[in-house]
């Protein structure tokens, strides 16, 4: 669940006019993280005012900050048949949607409260959280995730012959305060009985709104077609209204070669990012300068299913060799309830003068 902190500031007891005492007592134990006492209180008030708008939208905002979405949804869909117009139980509603997982209804929800009251101080957070729901796992930010990846893929060589790569990784997220995320992960890709493990420490911060930044630290022990170590850092930043600009820096070492990266990027997107499009300049210095592009679209096909694809043409390095590559993907991202999603991938790469590359990519998360 997201922070219930922000929604709770607007959640006073100088909304009911007047406030009767259980109401009093029920926003004071609220406000303390007492969920049981304050519905309990709430539920009370109900069962004497049961068609009462406000009552309803309060006790349906406790279920919700106690993880009971279904009621939480039901209560605030009668508080909104009730009052149509009450653009605070509309809020509610949107966000017991959001913290539920169901990004399509609580962005439809956003975008009525828009249309109705487009200065509404409430409305900005509310899309920005939706945005960052719909970038970021499905479930609760606040709990460690664990992924494991499995890929194969099929390798012609350009000098004959044909082999089967295979790849294997773990990663484990730990949220180390409500802004930053530290990832620990382990990548084995075996070809030809060659096997590369590469172990990476990666930090992720929250600037607020749209904005995020990172820092990645990697290495390959006893490498040998991968980097020896390196060092990534970039982020995001709003821009314009439904446009961000993005930076990736990258430095890595290979055996007798190393290698930097200037990646300035674009991204446009729906304000619920219902859809996005990025589109990346790719700027490589190794022996010279080489440049590339890329580009990756996303669409929200429904609550459950993320549409990915994308394609582009870049200079990249393998064992210290750079080589002009083209690559083309699509993928689905499904997520299989609140804490689990699953990530399936099609890649095809044309690496000039080397090898043509038919791989699939499976990922599985889990949040605890």
């Amino acid at each position: 669940m997201l922070s219930a902190a922000l929604f709770l500031a607007v959640q006073s007891p100088a909304i009911i006019e007047p406030a009767s005492a259980p109401v009093e007592r029920a926003l004071a134990a609220r406000e303390v993280g007492d969920y049981r006492t304050a519905i309990a209180l709430l539920e009370a008030e109900r069962r004497i005012r049961p068609d009462d708008a406000t009552i309803l939208r309060l006790l349906g905002t406790t279920y919700a900050f106690a993880g009971r979405y279904d009621d939480a949804i039901a209560l605030l869909s009668r508080a909104r048949a009730i009052a149509p117009g009450d653009q605070d139980v509309a809020l509610a509603l949107a966000r017991a949607y959001l913290w539920a997982g169901r990004l399509h209804d609580a962005s439809a929800i956003a975008d009525a409260v828009e249309l109705a009251e487009p200065s509404n101080p409430e409305l900005g957070d509310l899309k920005s959280s939706i945005f960052e729901a719909r970038r970021g796992p499905v479930g609760d930010e606040r709990r460690p995730a664990l992924t494991l990846i499995q890929s194969v893929s099929d390798v012609a060589f350009d000098r004959g012959g044909k082999a089967t790569w295979h790849g294997s990784a773990a990663s484990l997220a730990i949220p180390v305060s409500p802004r930053a995320t530290v990832t620990a992960s382990a990548d084995r890709e075996g070809r030809k009985g060659i096997v590369d493990t590469r172990l990476e420490l990666r930090a992720d911060a929250r600037l607020g709104g749209a904005g995020n930044a990172y820092v990645v630290i990697a290495g390959t022990p006893r490498s040998d077609f991968r980097e020896r170590w390196g060092v990534r850092v970039g982020g995001e930043a709003a821009i314009a209204r439904h446009v961000s600009g993005t930076l990736d820096l990258r430095y890595l070492e290979y055996r007798g070669a190393q290698v930097i990266a200037i990646e300035p990027g674009i991204r446009v997107h729906a304000a619920d990012d219902h859809w996005a499009l990025a589109v990346k300049s790719i700027n490589l210095w190794n022996d010279g300068y080489r440049s590339g592009w890329s580009v990756r679209g996303e669409i929200q096909a429904s609550d459950a299913v993320r549409i990915v694809a994308g394609g582009a043409t870049y200079p990249d390095t393998e064992a210290g060799v750079t080589r002009r590559t083209r690559s083309a993907f699509f993928g689905v991202v499904v997520a299989l309830g609140e804490r689990a999603t699953l990530r399936a991938t099609y890649e095809h790469d044309r690496r000039v003068q080397t090898y043509r590359r038919n791989g699939v990519i499976a990922a599985l998360s889990f949040r605890f």
